[in-house]
């Protein structure tokens, strides 16, 4: 079926025989020029960006994009090696029919409705898809930039008329040039009865590369990973596998630390007895991630209270399973020496050589291992891990080691031992058991872990603390209407010691209709602080947003039970401004002579950071907490204040010049700057990420060509996406030629435009055409068929969002 343009003169009368129809006489017939689109291979995204359209010859009226080679080397399309040329576009860009000319069997159609160019190419044109979650020319190594997160904290007190402050200030910085990134971990901290103390917890080179399965190149002072030998810190070499650009079976854990606070608390992670995390948390129980550990193993967990007291705990993090996919194998490789964090003893740091590696093989079977070779150690390791269909994950290994203690120990001379560990994982769909983890260890007496030799030999573990077992379990469970519970835990034993350690948290949550239930309790013996902590903390919250007409806003009553000491809690939560300002105040009463207390607290989520203040009181006592964090990168356009930044994982820099102040699409509280630059971390390194603005907030003389990009960083990159922002008048301009409208479907462009995006329009109706972006004054180019006009226009003053005029083509 053929459409007759004769009936266009209904409405047209003799300029209908000037209208161009040429361009749509096919089926998404469409004008050439350039047109931003979604690029869809086999049903699948893959690109955004502005491309050139053409029109071929042997098809006049059906439009082909001109892409270059390396583009569609980008999208995972191998072409043939045909020895033809294509015509050619700029920049070394093949036109013609585009992928329809290139590669027998494949197709490409615009859909200019939903603004896609949707490709179909057959799988033998397809690069494999390999190990890696996304093919490694995607990946996008950043552009050069400083970045530098920071954590500012603090508390003052007084309690009983004794005084107590704090300060504490985490900097973890990155340099990025060409995929390498420089990082140092430090932080600096203080408190009543000590100066100031300074310290460089870690400073290291990495590179990632993409042969052997993907992994990482790391130079300088860091630790081992602790999947197969417990980790350490080292300074010299290391080569290991990154999960993050693979799938794996079972999914690492990051390290998850818990506890409960009676009131609002500053809560302090050392290890080693260095300061290596601070932040202040309410009343209740709380979850610290993404802790910045020298290694990852035990850390104490330290609580101070509005009332001065003083909590602490030893916590480890809970491992899983040993088990990679048939194929892949994840090893680590290290060389270099151990790493003393304080040698105030002046014990010598060994030399050392590490190597783990564990295979994935037929039937859902992993074999692991490892060896290692030290001044004064010597070990080895090796295990088996399978995965039943109906039991679960499990693995069972088996190490010795040999550890060559000092004279001057009152261990000294040669002791050896072996170590047995057992870890099982499993999720029961029928009973919607979400995750059981369980590990169990058992170290015969001679048996020492590396770091725990080293730590004896300059004095910092008590020989009566040497482990001799451990069991760790992670139980979550769906009830359904009943609610959700949890168990987590560990339990030591030690050889030189009959008490044992524990550390155990149950807890129960539910909602109700009108009201939200939860219940904690928790038991805690640490024998090396010889002190037992037995808590429950029990809360209720009523939504009152349905009175109030405020969603967000709900009265809580909590109380905690600490031993022998009772304290009940009421007051009201709530948040502002789309969640960006959070807010609590809260009274109570204490027993043991405290007498009532109370408190209230802030919270805002900027773009340019977060920021917490909280003031609690109790009969003979106040205390005040504060924090600030955020991010700091330098970058070729300048410097960008952010929220905290993704160091180990993605961030963007989104560039929209003309964009001011505009909300982005991810994260809450985040926005341009004034400049319309902003930084969002966050992202996932090595998979496809989508950022974008919120279009709603644009200035009215300001127009996004595109609201979405997708993006693959690598790990600690800052990658540049650029969103196109036309500035300028919008206008409808009715155009006329010799006294008549021009025809319909002419395409109109503004003369003298330089740089940026293309200024143009197609013209409809009676000679009208809307355009955006446009100067006050200033030339139009029209052409259609073979003829071709130019009309000068001024956009008068004061006509609101959408100028109206009139311009006459010569």
């Amino acid at each position: 079926m053929k459409f007759n343009p004769g009936f266009l003169g209904l409405s047209d009368g003799k300029s209908a025989d000037e209208i161009n129809l040429s361009w749509f006489e096919h089926e998404g017939g469409m004008l050439p020029g350039q047109y931003r689109v979604d690029v869809m291979l086999n049903g699948e995204y893959v690109d955004t960006d502005v491309f050139t359209f053409k029109s071929s010859a042997s098809h006049p009226g059906r439009l082909y994009a001109c892409v270059t080679e390396e583009r569609y080397s980008r999208w995972g399309i191998t072409l043939p090696d045909t020895g033809t040329v294509s015509p050619s576009g700029k920049e070394g860009e093949t036109c013609g029919e585009g992928i329809t000319g290139l590669i027998p069997g494949a197709t490409e159609r615009l859909n200019f409705s939903e603004s896609q160019l949707v490709l179909s190419v057959p799988q033998a044109y397809l690069a494999p898809p390999g190990w890696l979650n996304t093919p490694s020319r995607l990946w996008d190594e950043g552009v050069p930039a400083a970045m530098v997160n920071y954590t500012v904290s603090g508390s003052s007190q007084e309690n009983g008329g004794q005084a107590y402050d704090s300060q504490y200030l985490s900097l973890n910085t990155a340099l990025s040039l060409k995929g390498w990134r420089l990082r140092q971990d430090s932080n600096w901290s203080r408190s009543k009865g000590s100066s100031g103390r300074w310290q460089a917890l870690n400073t290291w080179l990495s590179h990632d590369y993409a042969w052997g399965q993907g992994g990482q190149l790391t130079l300088g002072q860091t630790s081992t990973d602790g999947s197969i030998f417990d980790s350490f810190p080292f300074e010299g070499l290391a080569l290991s596998s990154d999960d993050g650009m693979i799938q794996p079976l079972l999914a690492s854990f990051s390290p998850v630390f818990s506890g409960v606070a009676y009131s609002q608390a500053q809560v302090t992670v050392r290890q080693n007895g260095v300061v290596v995390y601070q932040k202040n948390v309410p009343a209740g129980p709380f979850e610290l991630r993404d802790v910045p550990q020298l290694y990852s193993g035990d850390v104490v967990l330290e609580v101070r209270e509005a009332d001065g007291t003083v909590h602490r705990t030893l916590q480890t993090a809970a491992s899983v399973p040993v088990l990679q996919r048939e194929g892949r194998m994840r090893y680590s490789l290290v060389a270099g020496r151990y790493r003393q964090q304080d040698n105030a003893s002046g014990t010598p740091s060994p030399n050392l050589i590490q190597g783990t590696m564990a295979w994935g093989l037929p039937g859902d079977t992993t074999i692991y291992g490892g060896s290692m070779v030290a001044g004064n150690y010597q070990a080895g390791l090796i295990g088996v891990g399978h995965y039943f269909e109906s039991l679960g994950a499990l693995s069972l290994d088996a190490s010795h080691a040999r550890s060559v203690f000092s004279s001057r120990s009152a261990l000294g001379g040669v002791q050896q031992g072996q170590s047995y560990r057992m870890e099982y994982a499993r999720s029961f769909s029928e009973t919607n058991t979400s995750f059981s983890l369980t590990g169990y260890r058992y170290a015969t007496r001679g048996f020492y872990a590396f770091n725990d030799l080293q730590q004896m030999q300059s004095g910092r573990n008590d020989s009566q603390y040497h482990q001799r077992s451990r069991l760790t379990t992670t139980i979550s469970q769906d009830f359904g209407p009943a609610g959700q519970f949890s168990l987590s835990g560990s339990q030591d034993s030690y050889w030189n010691n009959d008490s044992n350690g524990y550390n155990w948290m149950a807890s129960w949550s539910r909602s109700f209709p009108w009201v939200s239930a939860s219940l904690s309790v928790g038991y805690n013996r640490t024998p090396q602080y010889n002190q037992a902590d037995k808590s429950v903390f029990m809360s209720l919250s009523v939504p009152l947003g349905t009175w109030m007409k405020q969603q967000n806003i709900s009265l809580q009553s909590s109380t905690s039970v600490h031993n022998s000491q009772v304290q009940q809690q009421t007051g009201v939560n709530g948040s502002l401004a789309d969640n960006r300002l959070s807010y609590s105040v809260q009274e109570g009463w204490q027993n043991q002579r405290q007498g009532t207390s109370g408190g209230a607290s802030v919270n805002w989520q900027g773009a340019s950071g977060l920021y917490s203040s909280a003031y609690s009181w109790q009969r003979d006592g106040h205390q005040w907490l504060y924090g600030v964090s955020g991010g700091i990168t330098l970058h070729q356009h300048g410097l960008t204040l952010s929220q905290p930044l993704s160091l180990n994982g993605g961030n963007a820099l989104i560039e929209a010049p003309g964009a001011g102040n505009v909300r982005l699409l991810s994260g809450t509280g985040q926005s341009t700057d004034w400049r319309g630059y902003a930084v969002v971390p966050g992202l996932s390194p090595y998979n496809k990420n989508t950022v974008g603005l919120d279009i709603s907030q644009l200035p009215e003389d300001a127009e996004a060509l595109t609201t979405n990009k997708t993006l693959i960083p690598t790990r600690g990159a800052l990658v540049a996406v650029p969103f196109h922002i036309r500035t300028g008048a919008k206008a409808l301009i009715t155009l006329s030629y010799n006294g008549k409208p021009v025809p319909f479907g002419s395409m109109v462009s503004v003369k003298g435009t330089s740089g940026g995006e293309p200024v143009t329009g197609i013209v409809a109706d009676e000679g009208q055409v809307y355009m955006s972006g446009l100067p006050e004054q200033g030339t139009l180019k029209v052409s259609w068929g073979s003829e071709m006009c130019s009309a000068q226009y001024a956009l008068p003053s004061g006509d609101g969002v959408l100028g109206r005029v009139s311009a006459v083509c010569h």
